[in-house]
């Protein structure tokens, strides 16, 4: 049963949808700039498959967004990404393109997409009729954060002692 209280302003919801835009470019351009870095064959594969699907989610979040009445679209990532994309590339830098590393940052990113993801979904509720399907990749989010995480414990992805 809703109230009026569950329902949402529609600028709160472009807001939050605005903020999801800017999360996904941010792993977008992260998990493309850990796949050019990375050292192991399939951590590139892994990196590069997921930057294409966050492409994917900022079209899906724009198409959306639109419905809500949005008629301009900004390209940009999130200020807190950028500080994020910018620390990936450093810590690269400074540890020699260590995998376990990159996964460790990625995974970083992926946690804070997954909480993004999962504030949007308790607001987009009250307004399934607006939506349609739901289009928002919650999934998608946790098992991106889940495989990361497992690769990063797995020490497959370590550079040895000495090195």
């Amino acid at each position: 049963m809703n109230s009026n209280q569950d329902i949402k302003p529609i600028e709160d919801i472009l807001s939050l949808l605005h903020n999801l835009i800017g999360i996904s470019r941010d792993g977008e351009e992260g998990f493309k700039q850990a796949a050019e870095h990375a050292r192991a064959e399939k951590l590139k594969q892994v990196f590069a498959n997921y930057s294409h699907q966050r492409h994917e989610f900022v079209t899906q979040l724009q198409e959306l967004e639109r419905r809500f009445g949005e008629s301009e679209v900004d390209g940009n990532g999130s200020a807190a990404g950028s500080l994020h994309r910018a620390w990936i590339g450093l810590r690269t830098a400074l540890t020699s393109n260590d995998d376990q590393a990159l996964l460790e940052e990625a995974e970083r990113g992926e946690d804070a997409a997954k909480a993004a993801f999962e504030l949007l979904n308790g607001t987009l509720p009250s307004c399934r009729w607006m939506c349609g399907p739901p289009l928002l990749p919650n999934q998608q989010i946790r098992q991106a954060h889940d495989e990361v995480r497992n690769l990063r414990d797995s020490g497959l992805y370590k550079l040895p002692q000495g090195s």
